[in-house]
């Protein structure tokens, strides 16, 4: 490493000093080689988003330096000059990391483009933008990325992997001189979230990256000995700068996981800190929830892992709640094989993009005592870095010790400026040198905590979403007097993440006869936007009247006035007027549980939903409650146990989720004396809302459960019809051809929905029986508007050729969640001279018992619900597609093997010669099993609802 100047200089401002000029006189490239020339064996691994074992592979120092160093004497050959921009938009951490050490080797500037919008509008848009803003010289992408990008002229495209191919037939000449950069120079670009507008360009040089890196190790306390856990993407400031260069720069070893494979699982967590003796990771406030909710019931795993080695987890991108950090750190010493050497500090810290993400932090010991405050606070500034809270009126007056006011840092680790955007550079910086946060703090002893925010966005799970986009989408909904909402951040006392508060001047009296009804419309439409736009419900809805939502001169609603009313309570009349409203609605068509089995299960949903059971009506639906699949797990097993009954089929709660009718149900299983019901495919999960109904078929499982998750979102909006296959009951024979399936299924459709235009949509193997139901629909006269598929290619026959028993046994515990993919891989051969029923006794041994006991599985279920699987599989096998429909949709995520690219090219776009039309090929999150779980359904539900209206429906 280069000689560093460092300053003295104190933690917080207590008086006015001019800004510190800590001055790194180095650059990014020379650390990255002369780290690599000091550790050359030092690891950094990777686990890759097609992984599903968290099998990881590795590098040495010395072998990524060199290949970063070949990717840059290929790129060298593009002839630009040096300072030429490049974007660099990939997905994966290896790939990303090797484009920007290869730019900078280049003397090139990477710029680093998150994921685009799954809209083709904000695409482009977005995509215009930056070529307005950076004339970039290359695009640097996957197959993938190049796909959205090659509709936008003008734009030089470059293939990651062509790139790979052209470096790996290089040897770097002993004499190629890496670019000799000036630590002034610019280095690295950043994009802003761009959630209240186009993104702004943060530009970093190398010496405001390495001032960060260098106060952020010594704060961590990292040594070369030192190895990091990181799941952030690189083109967030954090993960290439906070979890991939600061480690570098002191030689620590480093794990770089995919995001999908911890939240997928929160075990592999544990896995990895054990395995690799982690000492730093990263976990946001959602994280360290949902750590500590599902980790809550695996008691099996206490005393599992090794812990001892973790001493830090910084925490950021959200407030970090009080109680969920101590139910976490009270949960995750469980899982230590001694509980008393799990010794670690939680880090909850501040900061953006323009400050090379967190600057100021704060320790708090996993066996300590937690503070009394609702939030952990933020604490002190790293080495370098000053802070103070203003007056946020003026951006200058210095506010009192333990009075709020807005954040404004200043140091090394600021960014110089925003790519060719002088006014909003301007208007960021005061007098000098403070840079205006646009947060709202208060520094009280010298430790820092925020009081809220001053920009527009509110941040779920770690992401940001536009309120002005929000409030937009509110606006048009009857009831809502035009231009007199506001939407607002919100965080509920022992809320785990921030939520939103909605404020509007009702269009009608709310003192009218009508009042009532009108509230409830208003309120349920006002939900059903913030759920699928923010994928949460708001916390608070509250209407005013007209008079009293004062505007600004500038004829702007203040957001900060309005919850200062909240929190004084001033708005507590109305809203209890609104409530009153509301209930007198409810109680209209409120019918008491009258029989006990309807008082018992009132008692069990108000236990699942923490609700009143006073509240509860007998025609009340579980989903109405925003039931999830895991709910209706929880369901079963406490009615179940609490009536006594052997088993209540997962299918009969959700043929019946209104209370009354699955008290009646119960009834005649308790008294025995239920009659065989003739089977019906369909599946209501969801059956309110005026728009076309969306018909959804089982992937190769032949089950429905996996669509509860997605059907929520479409309350109100439209009908959610799910598609079950044959064989599952008692009786009940499998589907002999795919033509008897066929025409089970659109006969049924056709019962529920008598005419078109119809919306069909099948997940995996049911997506060329979704393909074939729209073509006898067509066949009849029937239109079919939107055919969705979802991951599964035409020709799947050729997949399934191979495909015996013993292999398509397999599967089906796969899916569920009992044995991994490598073991499935492995049992194959040593399964296959087995009998059937041999094979299936070896797996069950295999299986978590609790995870059989969450399925409520048995021998005979298991092996029953697989020869269901294999009969599907048979038909897939001798199924080849014909003829063609209308138009399709194809959805497309991680394939089970291979990567996306060719999964896209080779498999899916073959689908063009079976649509009269071209398809629409949409890129989905998450992986082939899991793109509908609760870590990618909303960003789905948001990419398949848009096709939905996009095709008119």
């Amino acid at each position: 490493m280069g000689q560093v100047e460092l300053p003295t200089v104190g933690f917080t401002c207590v008086e006015e000093k001019p800004a510190p000029n800590l001055s790194f006189q180095t650059t990014l490239p020379t650390v990255f080689l002369q780290t690599a020339e000091r550790f050359p064996l030092h690891e950094i691994g990777f686990v890759t988003s097609s992984t599903r074992d968290l099998s990881y592979h590795t590098r040495t120092f010395a072998a990524f330096s060199q290949n970063a160093r070949n990717f840059a004497y290929a790129m060298s050959q593009w002839g630009h000059p040096s300072g030429s921009i490049v974007v660099v938009y990939l997905t994966e951490h290896e790939d990303n990391m090797v484009a920007i050490w290869a730019c900078l080797l280049a003397g090139y500037i990477p710029c680093l483009q998150p994921a685009l919008s799954a809209q083709k509008g904000h695409q482009q848009s977005h995509i215009a933008h930056i070529q307005r803003t950076l004339s970039p010289k290359i695009w640097l992408t996957n197959e993938i990325g190049a796909g959205q990008l090659q509709s936008i002229d003008g734009l030089d495209i470059r293939l990651f992997l062509e790139l790979s191919a052209s470096s790996n037939n290089i040897r770097v000449p002993e004499d190629w001189n890496v670019f000799e950069a000036d630590p002034d120079d610019d280095a690295i670009l950043f994009l802003t979230s761009g959630s209240t507008g186009f993104s702004k360009v943060v530009v970093h040089t190398h010496r405001t990256i390495l001032s960060a890196c260098h106060a952020k190790g010594i704060n961590y306390g990292l040594t070369s000995e030192s190895h990091i856990l990181n799941w952030v993407g690189l083109d967030h400031v954090a993960g290439s700068l906070e979890m991939h260069m600061t480690p570098l720069l002191f030689g620590a070893s480093q794990l770089h996981v995919h995001a999908s494979a911890l939240l997928s699982d929160p075990i592999s967590f544990l896995r990895l800190v054990d395995e690799k003796s982690i000492q730093l990771a990263f976990a946001p406030n959602f994280f360290l929830a949902k750590l500590a909710r599902d980790l809550d019931n695996r008691t099996e795993l206490h005393g599992q892992f090794d812990l001892s080695s973790l001493k830090h987890i910084n925490s950021g991108g959200e407030a970090v709640v009080t109680q969920t950090a101590r139910a976490f750190c009270d949960v995750f010493k469980k899982f230590g094989r001694d509980p008393s050497k799990v010794s670690f500090n939680l880090c909850p810290g501040f900061g953006m993009t323009e400050t090379c993400a967190g600057c100021i932090y704060d320790r708090f010991s996993a066996d300590g005592n937690f503070s009394a405050n609702e939030f952990l606070s933020l604490g002190r500034p790293i080495e370098g870095c000053e802070m103070r809270v203003v007056d946020s009126q003026d951006g200058v007056t210095r506010r009192c010790d333990g009075e709020s006011g807005e954040l404004q840092v200043r140091g090394p680790m600021l960014f110089t400026r925003y790519y060719n955007n002088p006014e909003a550079t301007s208007s960021s910086f005061v007098s000098g040198g403070w840079f205006r946060t646009g947060d709202i703090g208060i520094i009280e002893d010298g430790i820092l905590s925020l009081a809220g925010r001053i920009k527009d966005t509110l941040i779920v799970h770690g992401i940001s979403y536009g309120i002005p986009e929000l409030e937009t989408h509110l606006q048009s909904v009857e009831g809502v007097t035009h231009s007199f909402l506001a939407a607002a951040p919100y965080r509920a006392p022992k809320q785990e993440t921030e939520g939103l508060v909605i404020f509007y001047a009702p269009s009608f009296d709310l003192n009218s006869q009508h009042a009532p009804s009108k509230l409830f419309a208003t309120h349920r439409e006002l939900t059903d936007i913030t759920i699928r736009m923010i994928t949460l419900s708001p916390q608070l809805i509250v209407p005013i009247p007209i008079t009293e939502m004062e505007k600004s001169t500038l004829g702007k609603l203040s957001r900060s006035r309005l919850l200062a009313l909240l929190h004084q309570s001033a708005l507590t009349s109305h809203i209890d007027h609104a409530t009153k409203l509301l209930n007198k609605d409810r109680q209209a068509s409120f019918v008491d549980p009258s029989t006990s089995t309807e008082k018992n299960l009132a008692l069990i949903y108000s236990d699942i939903f923490n609700l009143n059971p006073n509240n509860i009506s007998a025609n009340d639906s579980f989903f109405e409650f925003g039931g999830t699949s895991i709910d209706v797990i929880s369901l079963k097993r406490k009615a179940e146990e609490f009536f006594q009954l052997a088993e209540i089929p997962i299918i009969q709660i959700l043929k019946h989720p209104v209370i009354s009718d699955l008290a009646t149900l119960i009834d005649s299983l308790r008294n025995k004396g239920r009659q065989l019901q003739d089977y019906d495919p369909i599946v209501p999960l969801q059956t309110t809302g005026k728009k076309t109904p969306i018909f959804f078929v089982h992937p190769g499982i032949g089950e429905v459960l996996v669509f509860v998750n997605l059907a929520k979102y479409f309350q109100n909006e439209r009908p959610f019809y799910a598609l079950r296959a044959r064989g599952f009951e008692p009786g009940q024979s499998v589907f002999s051809s795919m033509n008897e399936m066929v025409t089970c299924y659109a006969t049924a459709i056709k019962r529920i929905q008598p005419t078109g235009p119809y919306a069909i949509a099948g997940y995996s193997s049911g997506g060329i029986v979704a393909f074939e139901i729209t073509r006898y629909l067509e066949a009849h006269g029937d239109e079919v508007r939107f055919t969705g598929l979802i991951n599964i290619p035409p020709h799947i026959a050729q997949h399934m050729r191979d495909v015996d028993w013993t292999i398509g046994m397999l599967k089906l515990p796969h899916y569920l969640g009992l044995i991994s993919k490598d073991d499935a891989n492995q049992l194959a051969p040593r399964l296959r001279p087995m009998k059937k029923k041999k094979q299936l006794r070896t797996v069950w041994k295999l299986s978590p018992p609790e995870r059989l006991a969450e399925l409520h599985l048995t021998p005979a279920k298991l092996y029953h619900w697989i020869d269901i699987v294999a009969s599907f599989i048979e038909l897939c096998k001798q199924y080849r597609p014909t003829g063609s429909v209308s138009a399709m949709d194809v959805f497309y995520a991680i394939p089970p093997t291979g990567s996306k690219a060719e999964w896209l090219s080779d498999e899916l776009k073959p689908w063009s010669t079976f649509s009269r039309h071209e398809p629409n090929y949409i890129e989905v999150p998450g992986q082939h099993y899991t793109l509908m779980d609760f870590d990618h359904v909303p960003q789905f539900q948001k990419i398949f609802r848009n096709c939905l209206d996009t095709r008119g429906l």
